[in-house]
């Protein structure tokens, strides 16, 4: 089957495997916005040229989205892919995990997409990263989004979007578990978000945990003055930004970035997530250059950087 397949895909040709993307996209768009079964002639009929409805539109933005997370997913599992080499008895596998999952039984409310309405349902585990929850019954598939309201160390629920990465059935009629990759926060609820986690750490079983696990990594990203790092403003407002790096970060890990001038006087924390890791050299030192991908809504981190742009032309003059 995979020989098959392989020759399938030589045989066509770079504007055709474009093409096939493309359809395949936005195919995959049209699912996610109209339930049943859709025939694929039925997506195509959205590349033609003379259809210009405002539904053609929606589906080809969303179409990009859908690229965008094939990329994202294949990068990461290309990432946690177990090494091809074979451990010997003197080698001991290196532990990937790096960030502190924490285990306890929490109540929180989930909305499912399409929906106002919470219901309730509880953690098994969560760490700065993602969680693992457990529900009557899973109205969510895997890569979809949904809302989870985290209770929050001064009572103020957290909101949190989180996609689900895969759903289980537990035995004896207890009901689903899924397990979930936060995608996106308020900033303003980051800081509370970090408090309810080191809460939940100090009440949960948390026996058997590395030593070197930590809450969240730290990334510092300084840069010479308040010129440099308004040239990089762009690329965060629209929702990403490559940096250098003296080590190398794992694909799909959730990270805290803080963004600041060397002198301190401009700041801005946000969570990021490595989507892209390319090695470098520069002459006899290796190097990183790793691609970030903001968790935060793109209106937000427009006007966060709007805000900081401001705040720099005020000190300027």
């Amino acid at each position: 089957m995979a020989g098959r397949g392989k020759n399938l895909l030589s045989d066509a040709t770079q504007e055709e495997l474009e093409s096939c993307i493309r359809l395949l996209a936005l195919s995959v768009a049209h699912h996610r916005q109209t339930p049943g079964f859709i025939a694929m002639r039925d997506s195509a009929a959205y590349l033609d040229p003379s259809n210009t409805s405002k539904e053609k539109a929606t589906l080809f933005i969303q179409s990009r989205d859908v690229v965008g997370e094939a990329l994202e997913t294949v990068r990461i599992l290309a990432a946690e892919a177990p090494p091809k080499k074979e451990t010997t008895t003197e080698e001991k596998p290196t532990e990937k995990r790096k960030q502190l999952r924490i285990n306890v039984t929490t109540p929180v409310k989930l909305i499912w997409p399409g929906s106002t309405d919470p219901i309730s349902a509880r953690l098994q585990n969560v760490s700065w990263g993602g969680a693992s929850v457990i529900v009557d019954k899973a109205h969510a598939h895997s890569g979809d989004t949904f809302r989870i309201l985290l209770p929050g160390a001064d009572s103020d629920a957290i909101n949190l979007e989180a996609k689900v990465l895969r759903t289980w059935e537990l035995s004896a009629s207890q009901g689903e578990g899924m397990a979930v990759r936060f995608s996106s926060i308020a900033a303003r609820d980051q800081d509370a978000f970090e408090n309810t986690l080191k809460q939940l750490a100090q009440a949960g079983d948390n026996n058997g945990l590395r030593e070197h696990a930590r809450l969240s990594q730290h990334l510092d990203i300084q840069f010479d003055g308040p010129d440099e790092l308004h040239a990089t403003l762009d690329d965060i407002s629209a929702g990403g930004m490559g940096v250098t790096v003296p080590d190398p970060l794992q694909i799909g890990q959730s990270l805290e970035s803080v963004i600041s001038t060397v002198d301190g006087k401009f700041s801005l924390k946000l969570r990021a997530r490595v989507v892209r890791l390319d090695p470098i050299k520069m002459g006899n030192i290796s190097l990183y250059q790793a691609g970030l991908k903001f968790e935060h809504p793109p209106r937000e981190l427009s006007q966060l950087a709007r805000e900081l742009i401001e705040q720099m032309a005020k000190t300027q003059r």
